[in-house]
């Protein structure tokens, strides 16, 4: 809880006149001369000679409301904080209010105190209380923001212990939501989770909420392992099966909300922007434009992305709905992933999971890289000695730079990080630091460090791109077989190319992508500074967010 103090507004003990205010089932009983100090409330009294006033009002807000009135301090706590903030837009409290004689702004007072302490205090386990608060048009956050960072965080927040202690009703309602998962196994998993803290509480919720995970889009590969955790809790894993055979929206597919991104340089019309699915079939071309007053809010909506690349020396923010970007000054990026991981990060977390004394030297005379993987956020040593740990707020203060030489080319692909580093290629498990040097023996004298990108997905897949950005050669690495294939080349759509396939034991399936090449006519918003491409990683859009790019996208290509 906090409290702030204001003026003194008066004593109610000077008047004798007490009127009743019947809120739900409470009572409130206040100087009717003092409540009249508000418009809502002496409009109503105008009106009526009663004595009674009834309210349908949150209780907590409103009795915090009625303290201010009586005392010059306002009390607020998470559960109510939202509901706080609207009641001064209902009360019709607008500018100043005359009190003793004296003008001041209070519903800005309150309303930034509301603001204020949103801000400091929001943090995972206030979930179950916000949630109840949220709605289309709530101040504070509205639940399509809200519900954006559920869903878009949802595999690290089921990675806290705060999620083991959240009521089912929150656990059902995130569950529900659209989450930008790569299995439908993952939200079974957290499900499990949290009922076998107290299984023996909670196992009684499990067929209510094994009905959350979209059977119809979980592959069968995870079914024994599905069953040997319901056994686990003496249920029968004949459920599952009944489970399986449910209705299911064949079109909201959750786990495929990741998709490979094409970012291309312009001096005049933006940056053009081509996504791809994940077999590389180009789904979108669209041009963004600048907008360097963009809100860099970390709780955004779903139409927002945050991208970075380059192994995470670049990043740039898209609005796909409003056609817009801004890109992420590197001075923000700690602030950046401050914000996540103290909304997202338990508190005193790091006292248990810091290095030892030989990572943090090499953190501290090195420097950091911060790498996103599927349930954690991991810090990459970055130098020529590998090391890495999962992220947390003290570390990033201490050690995450921005303006040091990137020596690392590297991506996360479910629990390794792959790692470009001189003439090898290495494989590096997050969990257990074990390295595993592949070496790139094929490619000797062909390809040079500088001018190489590397990405993948970031989980539930078995290829890393290694992408020549001068000569635009693509590359496969099957993390399974351990062996290379070539894809071909980025060619130039608008001069109607096509893929070059350089070998017999490619990828079957041709795919085309657009170059960022100045050399080409056909593209006079490119940089002619450079035939480099710019960029190629993967970033997370919403379902609802590509549905609408699609349907303008089609209707534009009809036209």
């Amino acid at each position: 809880m906090c409290s702030y103090d204001h003026w003194s507004f008066m004593d109610s003990s000077e008047t004798s006149d007490q009127l009743t205010i019947v809120n739900r089932s409470n009572e409130h009983k206040i100087s009717e001369r003092l409540i009249r100090i508000v418009p809502y409330f002496d409009r109503i009294l105008k009106e009526s000679k009663d004595k009674i006033i009834e309210l349908d009002f949150d209780d907590k807000a409103l009795k915090s409301f009625l303290n201010w009135l009586e005392s010059n301090t306002v009390s607020i706590e998470m559960d109510y904080v939202m509901h706080l903030y609207s009641m001064m837009d209902c009360f019709e409290i607008k500018g100043y209010m005359m009190v003793h004689f004296l003008s001041f702004r209070v519903k800005d007072l309150v309303q930034q105190d509301c603001i204020n302490y949103f801000n400091d205090n929001f943090s995972l386990k206030y979930l179950p209380v916000i949630i109840p608060q949220a709605t289309p048009v709530s101040k504070l956050i509205t639940s399509s923001r809200l519900n954006a960072f559920i869903c878009r965080y949802f595999l690290k927040i089921a990675n806290t212990n705060v999620w083991l202690d959240y009521p089912v009703e929150t656990i059902e309602y995130m569950c529900s939501l659209v989450l930008m998962i790569h299995s439908e196994y993952q939200v079974f998993d957290a499900i499990m989770k949290w009922i076998k803290a107290k299984a023996d509480s909670r196992k009684g919720y499990i067929e209510r909420l094994l009905k959350l995970v979209r059977w119809c889009h979980l592959e069968d590969k995870y079914l024994p392992k599905m069953k040997e955790q319901v056994q686990s809790l003496n249920c029968q894993p004949s459920k599952l099966s009944s489970f399986r055979k449910r209705d299911c929206d064949l079109t909201c597919n959750r786990t495929k909300q990741e998709y490979f991104i094409q970012i291309c340089n312009s001096c005049i019309q933006g940056l053009r922007i081509i996504i791809y699915d994940n077999n590389f079939y180009p789904l979108i071309e669209k041009v963004v434009n600048s907008n360097k007053s963009m809100t860099i809010d970390f709780l955004h909506v779903e139409h927002v992305s945050d991208i970075f690349f380059d192994s995470g020396e670049e990043g740039v923010r898209i609005d796909w709905k409003r056609n817009e970007y801004r890109w992420l000054d590197r001075s923000q990026y700690k602030t950046y992933f401050l914000d996540i991981h103290n909304y997202i990060q338990e508190k005193d977390f790091w006292k248990d999971n810091n290095p030892g004394p030989s990572c943090e030297y090499n953190f501290k005379f090195s420097g950091v890289l911060l790498f996103e993987a599927d349930e954690k956020y991991m810090l990459i040593c970055n130098s020529w000695l590998l090391e890495c740990w999962p992220a947390n707020a003290e570390l990033i203060s201490k050690y995450f730079r921005t303006n040091g030489p990137n020596k690392l080319r590297a991506t996360i692909l479910d629990d390794n990080i792959y790692f470009l580093a001189n003439s090898d290629f290495i494989k590096l498990n997050i969990n257990t630091n074990e390295e595993t040097i592949i070496g790139l023996e094929r490619f000797k004298n062909r390809l040079h460090f500088d001018n190489l990108l590397i990405t993948s997905r970031k989980a539930n897949d078995d290829r890393v791109f290694l992408i020549d950005k001068f000569t635009k050669d693509v590359f496969c690495f099957n993390v399974n077989t351990h062996q290379w294939s070539s894809m071909g080349r980025i060619v130039n759509c608008k001069n109607k190319s096509v893929v070059e396939q350089k070998e017999s034991n490619a990828l079957s399936k041709t795919f085309t992508f657009t170059s960022g090449t100045s050399e080409s006519t056909n593209l006079p918003f490119f940089q002619a500074s450079t035939n480099k491409l710019p960029t190629f990683t993967s970033t997370f859009i919403s379902l609802n967010t590509m549905r609408t790019m699609r349907m303008a996208h089609n209707e534009n290509s009809t036209n």
